[in-house]
């Protein structure tokens, strides 16, 4: 095991505890929405191997969701980085359904394409299932599950916890 995924493994760790204790705070703001634009940043592992040895992983995104009710229909654009598979670009759209009045539920599927080496690209779809947790107005705190099935028979998984602002 790497000093590196040691350290990254504790820093999700810590971040998961904290998502967790914030959720009784946050479901004190009454009525969350889940409507607009949305921007992000997130940390976490990637593997093609879902047993295999996993690496760091980071990005940013930006996203609109319209909140009809009880559900919510959006789409996300990401750039995703990582110490070991290389950039990811990801291209898709989301539907969830709320929970209580701070939380969202989301499947998240799309396009997404791997940069592996030096202008070597591969293309794929990503599918994923994710959390979402109000921290107040404009704050959310989400973590998320993805799988993506590339060209030529590669795979990745990625588990990633990330914060973002909504506008």
């Amino acid at each position: 095991m790497t000093k590196g995924y040691s350290l990254m493994r504790y820093a999700i760790l810590a971040a998961a505890t904290l998502f967790a204790a914030a959720a009784p705070a946050a479901a004190q703001d009454a009525g969350a929405t889940f409507t607009g634009p949305r921007v992000g940043a997130n940390v976490g592992f990637f593997d093609d191997d879902i047993f295999g040895t996993e690496s760091f992983s980071y990005g940013v995104e930006a996203g609109f969701d319209v909140d009809a009710g009880g559900i919510v229909l959006g789409g996300t654009a990401e750039l995703q980085d990582s110490d070991d598979s290389g950039r990811e670009i990801f291209v898709g759209g989301r539907l969830g359904g709320k929970v209580a009045s701070n939380g969202l539920i989301y499947a998240t599927a799309g396009y997404s394409n791997l940069e592996v080496v030096d202008g070597f690209k591969l293309d794929g779809i990503r599918v994923g299932v994710g959390g979402e947790l109000a921290l107040g107005k404009n704050v959310f705190a989400k973590v998320e599950q993805r799988y993506t099935n590339y060209e030529l028979g590669a795979e990745g998984y990625q588990t990633v916890l990330g914060v973002g602002l909504r506008f």
